[in-house]
């Protein structure tokens, strides 16, 4: 009984966890690195770097890159992140960056949902 009731302990955690929120290093493809911190769980997560930047990582390119909301999902946007990037940090004057409380926004209403869901089948 205690060895059923231990395991399905471990399990859960298995299966919700927060992102493991200190600083590491990441790299893109080209060999380029920065370090950016996990944030988020299970229902969205992404990386915030040092700078404050909110990046994904893209699978097809190998690189991480610039989020954006699109579809009501955090998605990397194409435009590759470079630590200390001068031709970035001219066009942020002319484009919406995307910020912490949107990202927040974003991962309540993901939880809500899952929570939401949760309920409806417990009823």
């Amino acid at each position: 009984m205690k060895f059923l009731l231990i395991f399905s302990l471990f399990v859960c955690q298995l299966f919700s966890a927060q992102a493991y929120g200190k600083l590491r290093e990441f790299q893109n493809a080209d060999g380029t690195t920065f370090k950016a911190k996990a944030c988020g769980n299970q229902h969205l997560n992404w990386l915030q770097t040092q700078d404050g930047e909110i990046v994904k990582h893209n699978p097809k390119s190998r690189n991480f890159e610039y989020a954006h909301i699109k579809n009501n999902t955090l998605e990397a946007s194409g435009e590759r992140y470079e630590k200390n990037n001068s031709k970035r940090s001219k066009t942020l004057k002319d484009a919406k960056k995307l910020n912490n409380e949107e990202v927040y926004k974003l991962w309540n209403e993901k939880q809500r949902g899952a929570h939401k869901r949760k309920d409806d089948l417990n009823n």
